[in-house]
């Protein structure tokens, strides 16, 4: 029978499909320790700079410099070594500075840009004769001490030296005194733009300088590169401090002398400074002067050997280029450690003189840390939002392109726009926050887990409470249902056999038959509205009723149903209804009353043996749908032998696997194949047995009741009967 309305009221109302917009937003809200830790690690890598974040990000820029380091685009920077091959040639360190004079004339003679020494003359020269006769004089050789020292001074010939060529001498900038004079006696004239740079630069309280006589003969004065923090030459001052003098580093010194520039031009503001120009080349630098190095390819730089220097047949390789005298002997260990390993230091300051010839400097601008920071919140943004939406494989892939893209970013704009920004911190702050974020999805999903347990747990103990509920409600509702022998007894006048099988673990069909008296049997077949629990609670109710108005119709079918109906009615608050076919059976004469209340009609098989036939009737709506309809009886004559057979709508619509319906005709050719004696029970078992057969293996859609009964005449004796198998449950 079609389900008039819902069995169970709604638990719960479907939830609407979401946009995944809205499935991901109510994720994220689920996270704010996410987007607490998220803030926590944008503020600490924009307002610290701790010496962890600098190592991090130092290595990063070193890696930077291996892949992608700068083309050589100039020899405009050559530098004139004091190798092994010239100590071997020249004698050891130190030379007298007569020699030093030498090699400065020679350099002189081939009219190079501008000369820079990479060293300090910070005593006079022992060697000279001077101070050798001097030495003499004191042990007693004055003879020999006169002569030596009418012979020439090699300070005053290595600063006459100096004098006639364009030297650029080095200074060394000292972080305690020592003693020394504070300050310089010279200075390169400054043109300052903006803020005094001098509050920002590192300061040197003093200076280690050359000897008076060789210092005052350069025409320039810069101070050698420091080395500090790891040892490794990353970047050079371009402006120092010393005492309250400003003075520039020594490839800057050199770099203004080389281009004819009569002064350096410093630009400042409040937040330090931002760089230094010469001439037409500008070095950005960071706020405390720092000037960053991009080192060149691994390659042999132009150099001659002083040894080749001296040679009569020497090359001339100097014209117009800046040269740079220093050591690169092993023995003299002036080597520095670079981002592209080890190099002599004379080297490295030739590095940054390129830089600016080439055009090639790297910066880094003030804006980087905030960028960074940006970068690290859209990083960690994005794994609160996505960490918890996605298997940790997943999110850990998604995580890892982004920091890759991240890196290959950070890498070309320090190859093309020789941009340093840190991809490395914001990299660590993001997998710091994707860790804590894992983490926390980890164990909400293993808390999840936990409940869902629980819950199954619970739902498995309510499940088998139910069961056991549902198991005793099924007892119940069949112990409600008659059995033949305990209504007739011994009757020989009639046989009756009934079953029903519910669709669940209860239903919603009843049957019922009773002696009115000693003549006179009541049949009655029903269907609730629905199954389940609801139509086996109605249906206990509708039998009753109807049982109890049966008694008081004086036998008239279609009374009782109309006085059922009434009572029925009363205790119906959900509104459901009940269709029903009930007959009363004049067990002497024959004579059966029914009448149909909405009900399928029931099958005459006659005892001749001739076709199965439906009864019609009027009949009327099922009882609670029209309130006090007078349901009429109809009236039918039985032979000695004619058996009925009533059905609820279950059997014919019944269905199976390929949803095709058991229907009428089924029913028809399953009762011609029943012998005109078949008994009562070979009927229903018969019947339902083929019934079922049918459906095998598709879930039950409705309960299915058959009740059958035979009349034998008045006062007969029960005949011998055909029994059939039972019908399977």
């Amino acid at each position: 029978m079609v389900n008039a309305q819902a069995e169970y009221p709604a638990e719960a109302a479907a939830a609407p499909h979401r946009p995944r917009w809205l499935r991901w937003l109510a994720l994220v809200r689920q996270q704010p320790a996410g987007f607490a830790l998220l803030l926590l690690a944008v503020l600490a890598l924009t307002l610290a700079d701790t010496p962890l974040q600098r190592d991090r990000r130092d290595e990063l820029f070193d890696y930077y410099q291996h892949l992608a380091p700068r083309p050589r685009l100039n020899d405009g920077v050559i530098v004139v070594a004091i190798d092994d091959a010239s100590l071997a040639a020249l004698g050891q360190w130190p030379w007298p500075r007569s020699r030093l004079a030498e090699i400065v004339d020679r350099i002189a003679a081939q009219y190079p840009a501008a000369i820079a020494i990479d060293a300090i003359f910070a005593e006079p020269d022992r060697l000279s004769p001077r101070l050798q006769g001097a030495l003499l004089a004191k042990s007693g050789f004055t003879d020999v001490a006169k002569m030596l020292d009418s012979l020439p001074d090699y300070d005053r010939q290595f600063a006459a030296s100096l004098h006639a060529a364009p030297v650029i001498l080095g200074v060394g900038a000292l972080a305690e005194d020592a003693g020394l004079p504070k300050g310089t006696p010279y200075g390169t004239p400054i043109l300052q733009t903006g803020a005094d740079p001098a509050q920002f630069l590192i300061g040197y309280p003093a200076a280690l300088r050359s000897i008076e006589l060789i210092d005052a003969a350069a025409s320039g004065h810069g101070v050698l590169p420091n080395i500090s923090g790891d040892g490794v030459v990353r970047r050079i001052a371009a402006l120092n401090r010393i005492g309250q003098d400003l003075l520039p580093s020594l490839p800057v010194e050199t770099l203004r002398l080389a281009l004819g520039e009569a002064m350096l031009r410093v630009s400042a503001d409040r937040g330090g400074m931002r760089g230094l120009s010469i001439g037409q080349h500008f070095i950005p630098t960071d706020p405390d002067g720092g000037w960053w190095l991009h080192y060149s390819a691994p390659a042999e730089r132009p150099q001659i050997s002083a040894a080749d220097l001296m040679k009569d047949n020497a090359p001339a390789v100097l014209a117009g280029r800046i040269v740079l005298l220093g050591y690169t002997a092993l023995g003299l260990q002036d080597v520095v450690a670079t981002p592209l390993g080890p190099m002599p230091g004379v080297d490295a300051i030739a590095e940054a003189m390129d830089n600016v010839i080439d055009g090639r400097l790297l910066s880094r601008p003030r804006w980087a840390r905030w960028a960074e920071g940006a970068w690290l919140a859209v990083l960690s943004l994005l794994i609160v939002v996505v960490v918890p939406g996605l298997r940790p494989l997943g999110a850990a892939g998604i995580v890892l392109l982004c920091l890759a893209l991240s890196f290959a970013g950070g890498l070309f704009l320090f190859q093309h726009y020789g941009l340093l920004l840190d991809a490395s911190n914001p990299a660590i702050g993001a997998a710091v926050v994707f860790a804590a974020m894992l983490a926390m999805s980890l164990s909400d999903t293993r808390a999840q887990r936990s409940r869902l347990r629980q819950a199954l747990h619970d739902s498995r103990v309510a499940q088998a409470r139910m069961e056991g509920e549902l198991d005793a409600a099924r007892r119940i509702q069949m112990g409600m249902l008659p059995e033949p022998r305990q209504v007739l007894g011994q009757e020989a006048r009639v046989e009756v056999a009934a079953r029903m099988l519910p669709a669940r673990s209860v239903g919603g069909d009843l049957y019922d038959f009773f002696l009115l008296d000693s003549s006179r049997l009541f049949i009655v077949v029903g269907d609730v509205s629905g199954k389940g629990l609801p139509a086996s609670l109605f249906m206990a109710l509708s039998k009753a009723l109807t049982k109890a108005a049966a008694l008081r119709s004086s036998a008239d079918p279609g009374r009782a149903l109309r006085d059922a109906g009434a009572a029925i009615a009363e205790e119906n608050p959900e509104l459901l209804f009940v269709t029903v076919l009930a007959a009363v059976l004049d067990l002497d004469s024959g004579r059966l009353d029914w009448s149909s209340a909405g009900h399928e009609p029931p099958w005459l098989l006659p005892a001749s043996g001739t076709a199965p036939t439906r009864l019609q009737a009027a009949g009327g709506p099922p009882l609670c749908v029209v309130d006090g309809f007078d349901y009429r009886s109809e009236t039918l004559q039985l032979s000695p032998g004619d058996a009925l057979c009533l059905l609820t709508d279950g059997i014919a619509e019944a269905q199976n696997k390929s949803g095709a319906f058991y229907g009428q005709p089924r029913i028809v050719a399953c009762l011609s194949k029943l012998q005109a004696n078949a008994s009562a029970q070979h009927v229903v078992e018969s019947l339902l047995g083929d019934t079922l057969e049918f459906s095998e293996g598709a879930e039950p859609a409705d309960d299915l009741t058959i009740l059958a009964l035979r009349w034998h005449g008045a006062a007969a004796h029960v005949p011998q009967t055909i029994e059939g198998k039972t019908a399977r449950m």
